[in-house]
């Protein structure tokens, strides 16, 4: 059975649980954020919600680079060791490479220095990754969100050409959808793709019936190629978060099983 989380904060994890998601997915940067007695609580809160943290999203801060001229390997070695480590003892097992903000590119910036900054940190992270068993799977982002590294398939291509071990990919139907990237990129990624997060493309909210989006579309090849990884339900906190959680679980959980 194919497992579904829930994208959500840290208060939400006794509700998600209750609902019956199968593991919650929370923000690594708001994770490595903690003080350490923060952190321990959390650790505790975690234990006692009963439900798993499989996955991480917002896997950097917005104030550390990966491309441009302020990148400093020191200042990213420092934070993956301590997010890393944090997230190992939450039982975390893949951590999405999105990051808008810190792999952005300005429209008159050097793209060919960009991708190799993007592939040497990736060198860097594949490290930290291995010594904590967490698998980092490269999101294409939509080009509103940022410039470098928008479809699947240059993901793919990434982390094909990289060939290291704990570096693979997210797919990310909204992006998906906004870029008219075809649901064969999914077959070509194959065993790369390690992740999969679905919203609405256009509200940027929690899958729900009716909301004009063809989910299956994107889940019907996922299950026919054997997919193995998580997929997360994304979108906006609202006060109807928990609600909306509900009805998206029994959704997609609908099309999954049938």
């Amino acid at each position: 059975m194919t497992a579904i989380g829930i994208c959500t904060d840290f208060v939400n994890l006794p509700e998600a649980a209750g609902l019956g998601f199968d593991y919650a997915e929370l923000s690594l940067r708001d994770i490595a954020a903690l003080s350490e007695a923060d952190f321990e609580a959390l650790a505790d809160y975690v234990r006692d919600a009963g439900i798993a943290v499989y996955a991480c999203r917002d896997m950097l801060p917005e104030d550390l680079p990966i491309t441009g001229q302020g990148v400093n390997a020191t200042a990213l070695h420092a934070y993956l060791d301590r997010a890393f480590g944090r997230a190992q003892r939450l039982g975390v097992k893949v951590v999405s490479l999105d990051a808008p903000r810190s792999r952005a590119v300005s429209d008159d910036g050097d793209y060919p220095f960009a991708w190799r900054q993007l592939g040497n940190f990736l060198r860097l992270a594949q490290g930290h990754a291995r010594e904590r068993g967490i698998t980092v799977a490269l999101e294409p982002l939509r080009k509103a969100d940022c410039s470098l590294l928008n479809l699947v398939s240059e993901a793919t291509l990434i982390a094909g050409l990289l060939q290291l071990s704990n570096i693979a990919v997210t797919a990310h139907w909204g992006h998906m959808s906004m870029a008219s990237e075809p649901m064969g990129a999914l077959w070509r990624a194959g065993p790369l793709l390690r992740h999969v997060h679905l919203e609405n493309a256009l509200t940027r909210r929690l899958p729900s019936p009716g909301d004009g989006e063809d989910y299956a579309r994107m889940l019907s090849p996922l299950l026919v190629m054997g997919y193995g990884g998580g997929v997360s339900l994304c979108g906006e906190i609202t006060e109807h978060f928990i609600r909306d959680a509900a009805a998206g679980l029994e959704y997609i959980r609908g099309i999954i099983d049938n």
